[in-house]
């Protein structure tokens, strides 16, 4: 059982993270390339050029070919990271099959993106932003609550416990995200407008995918061991 589940997870969350480097190049990179031409740009803005010498002698894959193939390792881990999450949930309450791994793919990219982003939008470089600590707390503590609060709503009868979820879900976003006391980016608006679309498309793309072919190759790889063991059995 133990090697269907990282199969299934190396599987989908390899083809996963193809697909979501494909929109990426397609979609994303370019407003990202854009929006960093700005961020260099601007070096009479104080602050700005401060920024900009800090991280100077940061290293960063070079543009092109380099990029690409750091962008599509970076993918494909993530995607089998979060096939493995997939994986282990969907195991936990007997699911398989494409269309059930489409709706826990669905709350996927509710619990990991939707919620986050409701309060920390996907930003374009050059924007300004709370201490990244902050950040990455109310980012995970958002994570954890929503979905708490999903599996709660969807997985229980009690009303006592869906009015526990209904908190959970709001509970990130009364609190407030994290907020720079100067709020501001050196990209346009529209440029910043686009961005977020186009990482929201790319995300929902992903993780419904991503949901689809963990379902699909769980059921497969299942369904196969027993078939293989229901032929041994007969032997």
């Amino acid at each position: 059982m133990f090697r269907i589940f990282i199969f299934t997870a190396l599987l989908a969350g390899g083809l996963a993270g193809l697909l979501l480097m494909g929109i990426q190049q397609w979609q994303v990179t370019p407003i990202i390339l854009a929006a960093e031409k700005f961020e260099t740009a601007d070096h009479s803005h104080e602050q700005a050029a401060h920024e900009h010498s800090d991280e100077e002698g940061a290293w960063s894959p070079a543009d092109g070919a380099e990029r690409m193939l750091f962008t599509l390792f970076s993918d494909v881990l993530a995607g089998t990271g979060f096939a493995l999450l997939l994986v282990a949930a969907m195991s936990l309450r007997n699911h398989s099959g494409w269309l059930k791994g489409l709706l826990w793919g669905l709350a996927g990219y509710t619990v990991f993106f939707v919620a986050p982003s409701l309060g920390l939008h996907p930003k374009v470089p050059g924007t300004t932003g709370a201490a990244l600590a902050e950040q990455q707390l109310w980012w995970m503590a958002t994570v954890a609550a929503t979905a708490g609060g999903l599996a709660l709503l969807v997985f229980t009868r009690s009303l006592l416990l869906r009015g526990m979820a209904i908190v959970l879900l709001l509970m990130p976003h009364l609190f407030g995200a994290p907020l720079p006391e100067v709020t501001g980016s050196l990209a346009p608006e529209q440029l910043t407008n686009d961005f977020i679309l186009a990482s929201s498309i790319a995300n929902a793309v992903f993780w419904l995918a991503l949901g689809v072919f963990t379902g699909y190759f769980l059921q497969f790889f299942m369904h196969d061991s027993a078939s293989s063991s229901s032929h041994f059995a007969n032997s």
